[in-house]
């Protein structure tokens, strides 16, 4: 199933408002549009090293580790 931006925009939003709230989430867009952001660039870092399932499992294990989101993250690299 295919979502079209507008649902993409409207689920990203949710989930910031969500877990940030209403101020941290403008504050978090603001700053990405300002900053002129680049993800792919930024995401890269975690990937680099990442050469076989038993580096994946372990950034798995630590991101989880890590993480304070009280729901079953799912983890997007």
């Amino acid at each position: 199933m295919n979502m079209s931006t507008a649902e993409v925009i409207d689920k990203g939003l949710h989930c910031l408002s969500t877990h940030l709230g209403a101020g941290e989430t403008e504050l978090f867009i603001s700053t990405i549009l300002r900053e002129r952001f680049d993800y792919t660039k930024w995401r890269q870092n975690l990937v680099d090293d990442i050469k076989t399932f038993d580096d994946l499992d372990a950034l798995l294990e630590k991101t989880q580790s890590k993480a304070k989101f009280n729901g079953t993250p799912d983890v997007i690299i």
